[in-house]
């Protein structure tokens, strides 16, 4: 078995690339990562784009986070993501609200707080 390689989070947080499947019919790379974060919150969505694509070279826009999980208390979660050849074949295939999610362009559901139903 070869050694696992590592991917630098943040300061407090550290990944080991579980698994790496190159998916060559659809135009993707699925990973599944095992992050360690001892003593600190789980990585943001965007901290762990951002070691993505400097661990694989890849483009922000190629990178979508399928799925975070960690058990309360663990200090570990395990992440799911796909890295897309093109944008294209990445639209066609990943769900509208993960993009929004990962981009940060989810829209809350609702009203505004505070405004007319408040009560002062």
């Amino acid at each position: 078995m070869e050694s696992q390689a590592k991917v630098k989070i943040s300061d407090k947080a550290e990944g080991i690339i579980e698994r790496d499947v190159q998916n060559a019919v659809i135009g993707r790379r699925e990973i599944s990562l095992k992050v360690y974060h001892m003593g600190s919150g789980t990585p943001s969505r965007k901290d762990i784009i951002k070691a993505i694509i400097q661990a694989f070279a890849s483009q922000e826009n190629l990178v979508v986070v399928r799925k975070i999980s960690t058990s309360y208390g663990a200090g570990i979660s395990n992440i799911k993501l796909h890295i897309y050849k093109s944008r294209e074949i990445l639209e066609k295939i990943e769900p509208k609200y993960l993009l929004d999610r990962d981009a940060g362009t989810k829209q809350k559901k609702g009203g505004s707080k505070g405004g007319q139903g408040a009560k002062g």
